[in-house]
């Protein structure tokens, strides 16, 4: 992967509290596993760097975001996986 995708330590653990504190507000919880939380916190991450908008890293996305409106974060499919 290109290292300029790879987001820092410290950016992926600021997305991640500033993530649990807006789930939290509307009533969800975030992954209580906290390493596999944060992996998906830079999937997003490098997301973004790659497609310019957070892109769910579950998901295989077409890279045009009108095709990837179901899957940009928080995806229509959030509330059916819980």
């Amino acid at each position: 992967m290109n290292e300029n995708m790879m987001p820092a330590a410290e950016e992926v653990e600021r997305t991640f509290k500033r993530l649990d504190r807006e789930a939290e507000s509307a009533g969800y919880h975030l992954n209580p596993d906290v390493s596999f939380t944060k992996d998906l916190v830079q999937g997003l991450l490098i997301n973004e760097r790659r497609y310019g908008y957070w892109a769910c890293p579950c998901r295989l996305a077409a890279g045009k975001k009108e095709e990837d409106l179901d899957i940009i974060c928080p995806c229509d499919y959030r509330d059916p996986d819980l």
